[in-house]
């Protein structure tokens, strides 16, 4: 009976049922930035969850996870009737919260609630999912984990993840918002590789693949442990609250230049590869319950 009553609420919440909230358009790290999160769990899983992923990912144009990550942005988006996902792409926590807090930032569910159900929903083989509901499942994981992993998809003052908060950003003529700083314009004005990991980043492919290979240049075995032992997705968020309030929380009279690019650039680079390995373990789990 668990099982069922939590299909429905998902089959309720992604085909537009359950909620009718107004959100703002966010977009978690861009569409590259999503491609690297998808691209770097691919290199982390096994052959037999390679296989399993296969199998879902069908759909012309998102066979890939790196392609899958995007797909609640690049194609659901543009359909009416997935309109009441909006909101579950981030969770607006108190700025001045020591914590995310379920009955108070997440009554109506949100990217925390919404990424559990599917993670749960993926791994339960009674009642077995269709290919297009594994299909689906993927997609949310792949997209959600790195929307949670975005500072300012978690909180920030003005309460709409830096949305409504205008500053100067490098040399352009008119104000960009925080969000969107944090989700393309970091990764977009990012610094060259180092020294270090410049011979392991192909040049002649698609950006996001060269942003794949620096981070998983930089990534040791030990790292990898240690990112993966937090993997519930309340744990991410409260994670994610304390990076927000330490490098994220904007205000109008700021000015994103050089210094700060160079400040912050590490600890998006971090997130990322957070959310790359993260995605790989959950995705692991979820798909080998199923072996």
């Amino acid at each position: 009976m668990r099982e069922m009553t939590s299909r429905c609420v998902w089959r309720s919440c992604l085909f537009g049922a359950a909620l009718a909230l107004v959100a703002p358009q966010a977009r978690a790290w861009g569409d590259d930035g999503h491609r690297a999160v998808g691209e770097l769990a691919y290199r982390y899983l096994s052959l037999e969850a390679r296989a399993a992923l296969a199998e879902a990912l069908t759909e012309p144009g998102y066979e890939t996870l790196a392609e899958a990550a995007t797909w609640p942005d690049t194609h659901a988006r543009r359909f009416p009737e997935y309109d009441p996902m909006k909101p579950f792409h981030y969770v607006n926590v108190d700025a001045r919260a020591p914590s995310y807090y379920r009955p108070r930032d997440c009554e109506n569910g949100c990217v925390v609630t919404v990424l559990e159900q599917h993670l749960a929903l993926l791994g339960s083989a009674d009642p077995p999912l269709t290919l297009s509901e594994r299909r689906r499942s993927v997609y949310w994981i792949a997209h959600l984990m790195g929307d949670l992993h975005q500072p300012l998809h978690v909180a920030h003052p003005d309460a709409r993840g830096g949305s409504r908060t205008m500053l100067r950003f490098f040399e352009a003529k008119d104000l960009r918002n925080a969000h969107w700083i944090w989700d393309s314009g970091l990764i977009e004005r990012r610094p060259p590789p180092s020294s270090k990991t410049r011979d392991a980043v192909a040049t002649d492919q698609p950006a996001y693949r060269a942003l794949t290979d620096e981070l998983a240049a930089e990534l040791t075995g030990q790292k990898v442990r240690e990112y993966q032992r937090a993997l519930s997705p309340e744990a991410i968020a409260n994670e994610c609250l304390a990076l927000s309030k330490r490098y994220a929380y904007l205000t109008g009279a700021d000015h994103v230049d050089a210094a700060y690019e160079k400040s912050r650039w590490p600890v998006v680079k971090q997130q990322l590869q957070r959310a790359g390995v993260r995605l790989a373990a959950v995705l692991e789990r979820a798909l080998g319950k199923r072996r």
